[in-house]
C-alpha cells in the first residue's frame, strides 16, 4: 500500500500554493534520481547475517551542462557535525558547477570518485581543465545500515544520475534516504515546493531534504506537537539513543538571486527545520545549499569578461521567498516521514512508520 504525503491527507502547511508536483522538480529543469540498496547479506569477516539499507540520490540542478554553464548558489551551516563536500567553494565563489549527490557518511569518498568519473567522461575533461570539487551531502544511516559493507559504488552515481527525471519525486526510504530515521520514525527523502503569487513575483521555490534527525517527543507539525503524544505510545527501548542525527537541505528557485541572497535564503530554511522540532543538537549536522536557475553564466565568460551583469530581486522584495522556503522545508521533513512505510535494519533495529491517522487526529484536536 502506497503511503501519502501530509498534504494528500488533508493537512496544508503554510499559506502559499505548491507547484504541480509539490517537489523540488517544480523548479523547471531540475531532475532527481535514486539508487537504492535494500537487502540482507553475510558479513564476510565473521559470517554473521546483516542488513544493507542505503543508497544514493542525485540532483541535476538544471538543463544543459552545469559545469560549462554555472548556477548562482549559496549556503548555510546551522550545526556542522556533518559534511557537504564542495560547499566551501560554493559559498566562497557563489557558483554551483556540479550535480548535487546525497548518500551515507562512509560513502562520501566513493560517491566523490563516481561524480568525478561521470563528469570527466561527460565533459571530456583534461589536464588543462579546472579541477572538479563535487557537492556531496551525507547523513549517518548506521542505525539501520551495516556501514562496514561499502554497498555504494562509483557506478551507482552514474546510475542515479542516469535515472534522474523531472516530475514527481519518489520520497521516503529510498535512495540516500533508505536507512534514515526522523523523529524516531522511518524518514529519508522528502520534498515540497511553493509558488509565489504574481504580485510577489510568481517565482517557484523547491526543497528536498535528506532527513535523519530528531527525537519523537519533539515532532511538531503546523505548530502542533503530536510528538509528545506519540512518545507515550511507542516503547522507548529500541530507539536510536546514541545520536540525534543530521539533515541535508537542498533549496532551488527560478528567482534571480545573488549568492549572498541565496545564503540568506538558506538560513531561513533552517527556521523551517526548527518548526518541525529540530534543536540543532550538538551531535547534529544541519547543512543547507541553495541555488538559482536564473542568471546562468558560461565558464568562459567568467574567465574572460571583466564585467558580469545579473538581474536580481531587490532585498526589499525578498521576504516572501523567506516565508516560502520555511514552509517548504517544514513540509519536506514531514513528507519524508509520512511517505516512508517503515524499515527494519541491522541487529534487529527498526524505524517504524509514523501512524498517519493518529497524527491527523491529533492535528485536528483529538487527543489519543
Amino acid at each position: 500500500m502506497n503511503r501519502k504525503g501530509i498534504r494528500e491527507l488533508g493537512i496544508s502547511i503554510g499559506r502559499y500554493e505548491t507547484g504541480p508536483f509539490n517537489a523540488l522538480t517544480d523548479v523547471k529543469g531540475i531532475k532527481v534520481g535514486h539508487v537504492t540498496h535494500h537487502y540482507d547479506t553475510i558479513l564476510p569477516s565473521t559470517g554473521e547475517q546483516t542488513s544493507i539499507r542505503t543508497g544514493v540520490t542525485a540532483i541535476l540542478p538544471a538543463t544543459g551542462g552545469v559545469f560549462d554553464k554555472h548556477l548562482v548558489a549559496g549556503g548555510f551551516v546551522l550545526n556542522g557535525i556533518g559534511e557537504m563536500t564542495g560547499l566551501t567553494q560554493v559559498m566562497e565563489w557563489g557558483w554551483l558547477e556540479t550535480p548535487i549527490l546525497l548518500t551515507n557518511t562512509l560513502s562520501v569518498g566513493t560517491v566523490h570518485s563516481g561524480v568525478v568519473a561521470w563528469m570527466a567522461k561527460r565533459y571530456k575533461l583534461g589536464i588543462e581543465t579546472d579541477v572538479i570539487i563535487p557537492v556531496i551531502g551525507e547523513t549517518d544511516d548506521s542505525f539501520l545500515n551495516d556501514v562496514r559493507i561499502r554497498a555504494v559504488t562509483p557506478g551507482d552515481v552514474a546510475k542515479a544520475i542516469g535515472a534522474a527525471q523531472a516530475g514527481p519525486v519518489q520520497q521516503g526510504s529510498v535512495g540516500a534516504g533508505t536507512g534514515m530515521t526522523t523523529f524516531d520514525f522511518a524518514g529519508g527523502i522528502g520534498s515540497s515546493s511553493r509558488v509565489l503569487p504574481e504580485d510577489q513575483g510568481g517565482y517557484t521555490l523547491g526543497v528536498l531534504v535528506l532527513s535523519n534527525f530528531g527525537h519523537m517527543h519533539s515532532l511538531t507539525i503546523e505548530g502542533a506537537r503530536p510528538g509528545k503524544y506519540l512518545d507515550r505510545m511507542f516503547p522507548k527501548e529500541g530507539r536510536r539513543q546514541y545520536s540525534y542525527g543530521s539533515v541535508i537541505v537542498v533549496v532551488a528557485t527560478d528567482a534571480p538571486l545573488l549568492p549572498n541572497q541565496l545564503s540568506r535564503l538558506s538560513k531561513r530554511a533552517a527556521l523551517g527545520l526548527g518548526r518541525t522540532g529540530s534543536c540543532a543538537a550538538s551531535t547534529s549536522g544541519e547543512i543547507i545549499i541553495a541555488f538559482s536557475t536564473a542568471n546562468r553564466l558560461l565558464r568562459k565568460e567568467k574567465a574572460h569578461q571583466k564585467h558580469l551583469v545579473m538581474k536580481y530581486i531587490s532585498d526589499a522584495h525578498i521576504s516572501p521567498m523567506y516565508e516560502a522556503v520555511i514552509e517548504a522545508t517544514e513540509e519536506s521533513v514531514v513528507n519524508a516521514i509520512f511517505y516512508s512505510k517503515g524499515i527494519n535494519g541491522r541487529n534487529g533495529h527498526n524505524s517504524p512508520p509514523v501512524p498517519a491517522e493518529v497524527v491527523l487526529d491529533i492535528l485536528q484536536g483529538k487527543k489519543p
